[in-house]
Order: structure tokens, then C-alpha cells, then sequence
């Protein structure tokens, strides 16, 4: 019986872990690509709204981040102008299983004069 209720430990300290680290995805991995935004939409669920883009048939998210202090998701949603080249900083990794993007944390728009 001990065994059983130390298995049952294991595995919800293991769930925990897990739900943990895909929260702390989006501050990972930071990288800077050139691309050019093909479409943005805003996804809605029922208390809660994702900016989404595609942007050379990748597909990113823009969303604030409490622990890079960044809170200008929505200025950089209207920024963006689809067929307009942007270099990109974004953070994360694209985790289909979760409906995970990389986020885009900040833009400037090539060839701008």
C-alpha cells in the first residue's frame, strides 16, 4: 500500500514538474530571424485572447513575459504589417502537442528607413 501512494508521488510530482517547465518554454531558447509576416490574427477563447502570426509558413505568438518585463504584447501585434519584412527576437520552442509557439519579443521592420 506504501508503494502504491509513493508511485502516485512520483508521478503527480512528475505532472507538476512538466506543467512547470512548458510555462518557462517561452523564456528559453532566444533567437533573431528575418521574415515576412504573411498573415496575424487574434485567437479567442473564452476568457482569454492569443495574437498569432504566420510568418514564412512558421507560425509565432505574441504574448507578454512577467520575468523579461515585457507587457507590449499589443504594440507589437498593431506594429506588424503583413508583407512587410521584419527582423524578429523570439524566445521558446514550438511544441504542437501543446499548442506551443515561440513568442516574438521584439521587431524591426527591414529596409525601414
Amino acid at each position: 500500500m506504501r508503494t502504491k501512494y509513493s508511485l502516485l508521488g512520483i508521478v503527480a510530482l512528475s505532472l507538476l514538474i512538466l506543467i512547470s517547465c512548458t510555462g518557462c518554454v517561452g523564456y528559453m531558447n532566444e533567437q533573431t530571424i528575418e521574415c515576412t509576416v504573411k498573415d496575424k490574427w487574434v485567437k479567442n477563447y473564452s476568457s482569454d485572447s492569443e495574437y498569432l502570426v504566420s510568418c514564412d509558413d512558421t507560425v509565432y505568438k505574441i504574448s507578454d513575459l512577467l520575468f523579461k518585463g515585457k507587457f507590449n504584447s499589443s504594440d507589437i501585434y498593431a506594429k506588424l504589417e503583413i508583407g512587410k519584412k521584419y527582423k524578429i527576437k523570439v524566445t521558446g520552442y514550438r511544441l504542437p502537442y501543446f499548442s506551443e509557439y515561440q513568442n516574438i519579443n521584439e521587431i524591426e521592420e527591414i529596409g525601414a528607413k
